[in-house]
């Protein structure tokens, strides 16, 4: 996060080249008839004070600058604006050039008190302002910050950024929302592109304000603009893991799409992820896909050869392809089922197998059987439509799909469909 900018505030807050001091009493008798002189007032002690304190501070011999601060401070003429004025932007040059947050928030509170201030410099003073308070996690003093910098006329987008961050930390997210929707359009309307970071910020809050319906909608319009493995693998596992603790565990069904859609993606990182896939086909009773998973995830380097765990997991699954019987087996006893279980069982094979048209065929024939997850048989359809090729008719089975985490699951294979670029930019790599 990016705080006060010391180039701003040097821009700012520059002390002017000269100092009018005020002439001693025999002068000022002489000229009690004359105007009083147009530049800022004050006096000697003062003068020599406050140019030596900056002077310490332009050489960064803060010790100094605090001696001489202290020194002007003693010598102010109670009443004189102009030398507070001065005093107050000394006290800020010299508490931003020691990084010493709350000096530097005291100093701008002094120098925003002061009617020498212009107009023009107001806005941006508050701003910094807000921003300290938001360092200090005064939420509340930052919030009316920013808001007076707004009303004095500053305009940037860091300002509605921060307006949605405020806002979503407490708790006001239809709010947090508006302001953040105002930072995009304000960027793109300038032809910038929207830092990914403002995406992962809007996910993360919204996911753990239980706000999932929304989070997913965001996770999409970052992978809209950054469809990277990358970030196909963080929204997964971050959808995944907050379905999991949100009261209602994913369940290993819904999770192998999951997984299959990170396949898809190319966002399997490592062999972590292809043992949570190998797994959870197995526990389903998915023998064909455990098998396909390891043999690929081999083929592409992402399980080594010291990972002697899987042979024990293929092993098992082939035990149980035996057992099971040929796909046509399966495809028969399909056929003559009751109800469609069986069915939509030999549609995984085809699946795993990478027969999508059959695939299609017995997850329909499931579907008239009946006695299955239509949201589950829907969506796998959906995915082998959408691996043959077949668009319009994937979005139309995934729309099927409306409800509960399963139709965030669908909405993402969905975006897959409409956005199959996958940038890999950089290595995919796991978090376990």
């Amino acid at each position: 996060m990016t705080f006060v900018s010391k180039a701003a505030l040097a821009a700012m807050l520059g002390l002017g080249a000269t100092l009018v001091v005020a002439p001693p009493a025999d002068a000022q008798k002489r000229k009690k008839e004359e105007a009083a002189p147009a530049g800022p007032q004050v006096s000697e002690a003062f003068r020599t004070a406050i140019l030596a304190a900056d002077a310490a501070v332009k050489a960064k011999d803060f010790a100094t600058a605090d001696t001489q601060l202290a020194a002007a401070q003693a010598a102010m003429t109670a009443g004189n604006q102009d030398e507070a004025y001065f005093l107050a932007q000394i006290k800020v040059q010299a508490a931003q050039g020691k990084n010493d947050r709350p000096a530097l928030a005291a100093a701008i509170d002094e120098l925003l008190a002061s009617p020498k201030l212009k107009t023009e410099e107001r806005g941006g003073l508050y701003f910094n302002r807000g921003i300290l308070a938001l360092d200090a996690k005064q939420g509340d003093a930052a919030k009316q910050f920013f808001q007076r910098a707004q009303q004095a006329g500053y305009n940037d987008p860091d300002l509605d950024l921060r307006l949605a961050q405020i806002e979503i930390q407490g708790g006001n997210i239809d709010a947090g929302i508006q302001n953040m929707d105002k930072v995009i359009a304000a960027k793109k309307a300038a032809g910038q592109p929207v830092p990914s970071q403002w995406y992962d910020y809007m996910v993360s809050q919204l996911y753990k304000a239980k706000r999932s319906a929304d989070a997913g909608q965001w996770a999409r319009r970052q992978l809209t603009e950054y469809p990277t493995q990358a970030n196909w693998r963080k929204v997964l596992i971050l959808f995944r893991d907050r379905a999991d603790n949100n009261g209602a565990t994913l369940g290993n069904q819904a999770r192998v799409d999951v997984l299959r859609l990170m396949r898809d993606t190319k966002s399997l990182a490592d062999q972590n992820d292809y043992r949570e896939y190998a797994q959870v086909t197995q526990d389903i009773g998915l023998p064909y896909e455990t098998v396909t998973v390891i043999d690929e995830g081999r083929a592409q380097g992402k399980i080594p050869a010291s990972a002697t765990v899987f042979n024990g997991i293929k092993t098992t699954a082939q035990t149980q392809i035996k057992a099971d019987g040929s796909v046509a087996a399966l495809e028969t006893r399909a056929k003559a089922g009751a109800n469609g279980r069986a069915a939509a069982a030999a549609g995984n094979v085809y699946l795993a197998n990478g027969n999508n048209a059959k695939a299609i065929e017995l997850y329909q024939l499931a579907l008239q059987k009946g006695g299955v997850d239509a949201d589950e048989v829907n969506t796998r359809i959906g995915i082998a439509q959408a691996r043959s090729g077949n668009a319009a008719d994937a979005k139309a089975s995934f729309a099927k799909v409306t409800s509960g985490p399963r139709g965030e699951i669908a909405t993402f294979w969905t975006l897959f469909v409409d956005q199959p670029r996958i940038v890999a930019s950089t290595p995919v790599v796991g978090n376990n």
